[in-house]
């Protein structure tokens, strides 16, 4: 195909709400697929804010003059002009329609009947959406990808989304009505559908000359004699109006905007959709599962590995016989697996460094299981005999080997990086015992986990006597370094100490060593992610290489 690069959609809700232009709410209809104009909004309001993260993420400084904000912002427009100069096509997976209806109060005790439709579809399955022929610079790349990164929702603010810059060379089965030759279908097989796009640089500009030319004809006022409506001045401009502003000036559409008709496949929604998945387009195997925790009060981070444990104890039960080793880290034959890191890490995260823990994060380096993905879709509360906290899917990570690789690292967690420099979270306890003489020391033992670990050689590994949990200097004798059935089990190191690595280059994370690693023990973090970078304090007993 002659595409390479895509934007891959998907709905963690399982609900996309959108009203197509032009169409009243309570005809219930849907926008599908999702149009060009909407998403390029989304990308613009993305970017107006989360900009500042997104510039410091990319390197883009702000110094005295503001140079590297002025540079960003033109690699934006560069980029959604590009963007506004090819019509997408895309990938519709399989959905259905529905809609809920209520009545809305209104003054005077007076309800009106409201529909609220939208399109369901499976929470694994992706839409893609990508520009034939369309070439990004590295820049432009990068910055769409962050962006996608930051976007939250599409549409409706229930219409949850997680987006992702992906490579892609499927098939589309939607596209602009122009490509029916390219795609060998006609609209006698396909199902036409007006779509609201963006006009590109050349036609805006053409269409502005013309409006301005009209103007000046009939003198520059209306009928009513008051002047025309603005019109921006570039394509970028006019998508960023507001539509309050587009209704104050009398718009009927939105300058910069253009209705292409579209072809869809007939039947492309069903009355009913089957939630366990089928491999459509754009879904990859999952590796990474983040969840947010909610209760009052949280758990401590001292407690880390308590949390972890419990975290594990909850999917096995729910598992039951059908728990992957992935989950159990031992084989059909309860032997504990011989490559033991291959198996899920269960990571307690402070994601807002508050001391508590606010997030779960399940890796794996081997994919996730079809009963364990759904397993993770509807987990819902974490409890003890005392205490119960709820827990809410956020998403689930695909292909993160191959998006390392490329460069695109995930902005899933804080703790995944990559990044060059890493500092503890929780206290690292060496696994193997120390030789006579106190040789083969944490230090030494935490060198070799690294090696065995296939990551590089670190330039400097520093003690440090302690980390900040809350905004206070925290000791490891204040973590629990024990497991719940440690007592069965060969634990060499009962302290533990907290270290600062440096690698030679950034690596990707997360970064587990020690006893009682895949429970949280042993934890580092990136100090470019916000919450290590104040982390740890001290002197340096280390040694650079």
């Amino acid at each position: 195909m002659d595409h390479e690069w895509a934007v891959a959609f998907r709905f963690p809700g399982g609900r996309y709400h959108a009203n197509p232009w032009g169409r009243h709410v309570n005809e219930g209809d849907v926008e599908w697929p999702p149009s060009p104009w909407r998403v390029l909004r989304a990308l613009m309001a993305t970017w107006f804010h989360k900009g500042p993260v997104i510039r410091e993420d990319l390197l883009y400084g702000e110094d005295g003059d503001g140079q590297g904000r002025l540079e960003a912002d033109q690699v934006f427009d560069s980029l959604v002009v590009k963007l506004a100069s090819v019509l997408p096509v895309y990938y519709l997976p399989k959905a259905s329609r529905g809609h809920t209806r209520h009545y809305m109060p209104g003054p005077g005790h007076d309800k009106s009947l409201v529909f609220d439709g939208f399109v369901r579809l499976n929470p694994e399955d992706r839409v893609v959406m990508a520009w034939p022929g369309l070439a990004f610079a590295d820049e432009e790349r990068l910055l769409l990808d962050r962006i996608l990164r930051h976007m939250t929702y599409l549409g409706r603010t229930e219409s949850w989304v997680e987006a992702r810059l992906v490579e892609w060379t499927g098939i589309p089965n939607c596209y602009p009505i122009e490509r029916e030759s390219v795609y060998g279908s006609t609209a006698e097989d396909m199902e036409p559908v007006a779509v609201m796009a963006v006009q590109s640089e050349d036609q805006f500009l053409a269409w502005r000359d013309g409006v301005r030319e009209g103007s000046r004809i009939g003198g520059g006022n209306t009928r009513r004699g008051r002047r025309g409506p603005k019109i921006p001045v570039t394509i970028v401009e006019a998508l960023a109006v507001d539509t309050s502003d587009l209704e104050r000036e009398g718009w009927n559409q939105p300058p910069g905007s253009r209705r292409v008709i579209y072809l869809r496949p007939y039947g492309c929604f069903e009355e009913k959709i089957d939630n366990r998945g089928g491999g459509d387009e754009g879904r990859g195997a999952f590796h990474i599962a983040r969840f947010a925790l909610a209760g009052t009060p949280l758990p401590s981070r001292f407690n880390a590995v308590t949390v972890a444990e419990l975290f594990r104890r909850a999917l096995l039960s729910r598992l039951d016989k059908q728990a992957p080793r992935t989950i159990t880290g031992r084989d059909e034959h309860q032997r504990v697996l011989a490559d033991s890191h291959n198996h899920a890490f269960f990571l307690p995260e402070d994601a807002d460094r508050d001391g508590r823990v606010d997030h779960l994060l399940l890796y794996s380096a081997e994919p996730f299981t079809e009963p364990l993905i759904r397993v993770l879709q509807s987990l819902r509360k974490l409890y003890t005999g005392e205490q119960e906290w709820r827990v809410f899917l956020e998403g689930l990570g695909s292909r993160l080997d191959q998006a390392v690789a490329k460069g695109m690292e995930s902005s899933l967690s804080s703790l995944l990086g990559p990044a060059r420099v890493w500092e503890s979270v929780t206290p690292y306890l060496h696994p193997w015992f120390q030789k006579k003489g106190g040789k083969f020391g944490r230090e030494e033992q935490l060198r070799k986990e690294i090696r065995l670990r296939g990551l590089p050689e670190p330039v400097l590994i520093e003690w440090k006597p302690f980390v900040r949990v809350g905004g206070r200097a925290a000791s490891v004798l204040q973590f629990r370094r024990f497991r719940s059935k440690g007592s069965s089990q060969s634990q060499p190191d009962r302290h533990g100490g907290f270290y600062h690595i440096e690698f030679p280059e950034p690596v990707p994370g997360p970064l587990a060593f020690g006893y009682g690693c895949h429970y949280g023990l042993g934890l580092f973090a990136p100090v470019a992610a916000s919450w290590s970078q104040p982390e740890v304090q001290g002197k340096s007993e280390g040694t650079r290489m």
